[in-house]
């Protein structure tokens, strides 16, 4: 077996330099090979020409597009491997990171879903968990994916099923994330791009399963701008859209979007949507043909995880 971690970037050298230290000793102690391929995607930092010095264990790449899926994209397609760690560049990994996840990566399951913790805790020295479970679920006419069942609310259990991944750090069997053609590059630049990934695979009938005991640091919005950001905020009501017209078969609730969605109508969105729709049509059929799992059923799923007592 062999591992690829795939690290996109763009102006992280400070990142990098502080981070991809924690990864290489990881791959050192790793019992099986792992390659490390760090993505630039079109930085104006100089990390593709400083970093290489100093990290020769790291295979730097540039982005011949724009944007982290096609750029995860291109890290896989040029690295040998039968799983695929993704990482971003602003997590750091304890040495025997790998060592804990081997016992997950199984033939028949899609992703390994990662527990996260925060690199800088309020209180010093505690683990403070910011990623767990990933939970579904549906609100005023869009999909949420933000809500966690975390490790002090699990029962201990032999394995646990989650309903997303981190995309800060998770892994994907190789064979079935070229089922999928990869990250859908219409999300790029950024935002839900493995919301996408994970539903997708799921709607198929594969299972993504929970490692409770990984315990990557992140320092958490490193990698995109804030959510604060105006540019930011647009690209994720866009890519909601676009996940909803690409994604949804359900009848129930695509009407739940349309009328919230004529009720918050954005110009801006509508406009790129209905350019991108001999695109989104094709993405949208493909899906519906691939589909054995329906959009009730994965969002009641996770409702019922809930339901059993488990904290969200």
């Amino acid at each position: 077996m062999e591992i690829a971690v795939i690290i996109p970037s763009k102006n992280g050298i400070n990142h990098l330099k502080e981070c991809l230290p924690t990864v290489v000793k990881a791959t050192l102690q790793a019992p099986f090979p792992v390659h490390i391929t760090v993505v630039d995607d079109n930085s104006t930092d100089k990390t593709v020409e400083m970093l290489p010095p100093l990290f020769p264990e790291v295979v730097f790449l540039r982005n011949p597009n724009k944007g982290v899926s096609s750029a995860r994209n291109w890290g896989v397609k040029n690295t040998p491997c039968d799983w695929i760690c993704f990482l971003d560049n602003d997590v750091f990994l304890d040495e025997n990171f790998f060592n804990t996840v081997q016992k997950y990566l199984k033939q028949d399951v899609f992703c390994v879903a990662c527990a996260g913790y925060t690199a800088y805790p309020k209180v010093s020295g505690a683990l403070e968990q910011n990623d767990g479970i990933k939970l579904l679920d549906w609100k005023r006419g869009f999909p949420r994916f933000t809500s966690n069942v975390y490790n002090k609310n699990l029962s201990l259990q032999q394995e646990y099923l989650s309903w997303g991944v981190q995309g800060a750090y998770f892994f994907c069997n190789r064979g079935k994330f070229e089922q999928l053609t990869g990250f859908d590059e219409i999300l790029d630049p950024y935002m839900l791009e493995e919301s996408d990934l994970a539903y997708r695979g799921l709607k198929r009938g594969w299972k993504i399963v929970y490692a409770p005991d990984t315990k990557p640091l992140h320092k958490c919005g490193g990698t995109i701008n804030s959510k604060k950001n105006k540019y930011t905020q647009f690209l994720s009501k866009r890519n909601r859209v676009l996940f909803v017209w690409k994604n949804i078969t359900s009848k129930y609730l695509l009407i739940s979007h349309i009328s919230w969605l004529l009720l918050r109508t954005d110009i801006r969105i509508l406009r790129t949507i209905l350019t991108a729709w001999p695109d989104i049509k094709k993405k949208r059929e493909i899906e519906k043909k691939e589909q054995v799992v329906t959009d009730e059923t994965l969002f009641k799923q996770s409702k019922q995880f809930v339901q059993k007592g488990y904290g969200g």
